[in-house]
């Protein structure tokens, strides 16, 4: 069999008909699509102007805004530590 007897092949990227995967929403967006969510948060709402307790505890929750700062940078610090030894791993 001669060479010039092989088919001509041709690289494509999809094939005619495929149907691609519709790329899914990140975590967030299907987050803050959540019924639950909006539903606690109006409850929760209601709580604080309703019950004067919930209010005085939502303004302590406020005025110790320097305590969150440190937790969420706590939390980042150490998401980013573990990604990394993944990635290390994966190596």
């Amino acid at each position: 069999m001669s060479p010039h007897n092989d088919p001509d092949w041709e690289v494509v990227d999809e094939l005619p008909g495929e149907k691609k995967p519709s790329s899914q929403p990140g975590r967030l967006v299907t987050f803050l699509k959540s019924k639950t969510l909006w539903i606690g948060l109006l409850a929760g709402a209601a709580l604080v102007i309703l019950v004067p307790v919930f209010r005085v505890m939502l303004q302590n929750l406020v005025r110790a805004w320097w305590i969150w700062v440190g937790l969420a940078l706590y939390w980042i610090w150490r998401r980013m530590k573990k990604n990394a030894a993944a990635a290390q791993r994966r190596r």
